[in-house]
């Protein structure tokens, strides 16, 4: 996906946008770039979905650890 420079929405990387139909011409530089830069966003939003999974994981065992450790106190003064 790429930022069309008359609407600013953001189209596919093609010839027309698919909003507002104007025709998109870029250089073969351009072209480069631009596929580099949504390659670097989408390498950065997988990094920081794969480190909100690991840290909701650390979350819940710790949790579970805790409750490990409350029961098992519960259970010895009881």
């Amino acid at each position: 996906m790429v930022e069309c420079p008359n609407c600013a929405k953001p189209t596919a990387f093609q010839r027309h946008c698919s909003h507002c139909g104007i025709i998109l011409q870029h250089t073969a530089e351009e072209k480069f770039e631009l596929l580099g830069e949504a390659v670097e966003k989408a390498i950065k939003q997988e990094r920081q979905k794969r480190k909100k999974k690991k840290r909701i994981k650390m979350l819940i065992g710790i949790a579970i650890i805790l409750l490990a450790v409350y029961v098992g106190v519960k259970s010895v003064g009881a």
